[in-house]
């Protein structure tokens, strides 16, 4: 893999509990290793992933007042990116925000050098909806798109000749990926992401666990992940008398040895772009069930092979889902016996060689 010390610079919102900003600081793992000359501009100060690179970190010191904050960010933004003077800037934040976008296209990237990255389905929160960005994205190096659906979406909202599929991808797990002193010893169910409900449902997941045979067994849905809806759900979770069932973990970063702890993970998507979670499960050898949701699981999931594609938002199907796993002891070890080889193709060595694929166009 050709490199001559490339400079790679990472734009990202956070480095802390998303899926977009955690494979931003797995990439930064990885292009190190490959002698890479990494940077990161890092839009608030919430740092927990491990990651490498010299840190731009534009959330230190901000003004409490909004309309001041804001310039000083943009400010502050041009100045790391200059300095930065990197030969690609991969771009993974939100970017629906028209007048912060066009003020950045306008006065700070080089669109020559831009490689925007679609981590959704709901592609939008990434491209502004607007034909002056789909000309912007169009003349830049590149956009890579997670999954072949958002590719799919992406190639009917504009003629793109520059888009590129790199899904997500896992590292290789070392015994010092694991915490084996975790709080709880007996047998649990996950379920891991942000505490949104629009997007992860996990209060309608808490609905469907109530009404399956886990409970009957006293077996737990343990839920790792912080947001907004945490009030909700710990209020969803007392009028069903789940307190003792139900257990909200907030963020953990040994989020792995749960992964390998549990019995099994659901996810409850209403949409999602490439499932870290679903990935990181199978990896660690954990059968996994989810809603064929856009996009994603279904590049994942072998339905009766490493877990169970459940068609998507129907409820009752995902109920017996959770009891076959729960009850079917031949299904569920042939389904954990598939795990971690059906996930081969998205090892850090196989994607990564299409990132630097990617670097060396021309």
């Amino acid at each position: 893999m050709q490199n001559l010390k490339k400079k790679i610079c990472l734009i990202v919102d956070s480095l802390s509990s998303g899926g977009a900003e955690k494979s931003a600081a797995l990439l930064s793992l990885e292009l190190d290793k490959l002698d890479y000359q990494v940077s990161i501009i890092c839009l608030r100060n919430e740092i927990t992933y491990a990651f490498k690179g010299e840190l731009y970190n534009l959330g230190l010191n901000d003004s409490n007042i909004k309309l001041i904050k804001q310039v000083s960010k943009c400010l502050k933004f041009k100045n790391a990116y200059t300095d930065a003077n990197a030969d690609f800037y991969i771009d993974f934040r939100m970017r629906n925000r028209y007048l912060l976008e066009r003020l950045l296209h306008t006065f700070v990237f080089d669109i020559s050098k831009m490689i925007f990255t679609i981590h959704s389905f709901e592609i939008f929160y990434h491209i502004p909806k607007n034909k002056w960005f789909y000309n912007q994205y169009s003349k830049a190096y590149a956009i890579v798109g997670v999954s072949n659906t958002i590719i799919q979406r992406m190639q009917k909202l504009f003629p793109f000749n520059n888009l590129n599929y790199i899904s997500n991808f896992h590292q290789k797990n070392t015994p010092n990926s694991f915490n084996s002193h975790l709080e709880i010893t007996s047998p649990f169910i996950l379920a891991v992401g942000r505490l949104v409900n629009s997007t992860k449902q996990f209060d309608k997941l808490i609905e469907a666990y109530s009404n399956t045979l886990l409970i009957d067994d006293k077996i737990p849905l343990i839920i790792v992940g912080e947001g907004k809806d945490r009030a909700n759900l710990e209020e969803k979770i007392k009028r069903l008398s789940l307190e003792d069932l139900v257990h909200l973990k907030g963020f953990k970063n040994e989020v792995l040895s749960y992964m390998k702890s549990a019995n099994f993970l659901v996810m409850s998507s209403y949409v999602e772009g490439f499932p870290n979670t679903l990935l990181e499960s199978l990896v660690v050898g954990t059968p996994v069930i989810s809603f064929d949701c856009p996009s994603g699981p279904s590049e994942l999931i072998r339905d009766g092979e490493n877990g169970i594609l459940v068609e998507n938002q129907n409820f009752e199907a995902l109920i017996t889902a959770m009891n076959k796993m729960h009850t079917d002891h031949e299904f569920y070890n042939r389904c954990k016996a598939n795990t971690s080889s059906s996930v081969e193709k998205f090892s850090a060595k196989n994607v990564i060689s299409k990132w630097c694929q990617l670097f060396e166009k021309t």
